[in-house]
Order: C-alpha cells, then structure tokens, then sequence
C-alpha cells in the first residue's frame, strides 16, 4: 500500500467514525459537560463579530455547527448570552 492509500484509508475511517452513534453521544456528553465554556465562547465570539470583525463569523458558525452536529440546540438571546439545551 501506497503512503497516500494509507492516509486515505485513515481519513475514511475517521469521517465513519465521525458519523458513528458512538461519536455523537460522546461529544455530546463533552459539550453538557463543559457547557458553561462552550457558552462563553460563543458569547466572546459572538462579541468580536459585532465589534467589527466580520472574519470572525466563519469561526463562531464552526462551533454553533459542531455543537449542532452532536444534537443539541444553541440559543442566543438579543443581548448575545449563549445557551446549549438538549433537543426536545
């Protein structure tokens, strides 16, 4: 096997780990655990966005999405505040 072969077999094996039940409920079990963290983030990203760094949107929507990916739910209320609940 060819070194880009095994690289390539590696990153197929990663992205069906990534999309794995087990994968999910782990990450999702980190977020809930460290919530309060992930929810300042956001909050701090959010913040620099709004100050006039428009770049930073690109990276806050990567961390809202991650979050989502795991199955759970980000609000922001009108004043920036984060929350991250479980789906109902």
């Amino acid at each position: 096997m060819e070194r880009q072969d095994a690289i390539d077999a590696v990153k197929d094996m990663l992205s069906a780990y990534e999309h794995s039940s087990g994968y999910k409920d782990t990450l999702m079990m980190r977020i809930m655990f460290d919530r309060k963290k992930y929810e300042q983030n956001l909050d701090e990203m959010w913040h620099i966005y709004l100050s006039g760094n428009p770049k930073q949107i690109t990276e806050y929507q990567k961390g809202v999405d991650n979050i989502k990916s795991a199955g759970l739910r980000v609000l922001r209320n009108s004043s920036g505040k984060h929350k991250i609940q479980f789906k109902e």
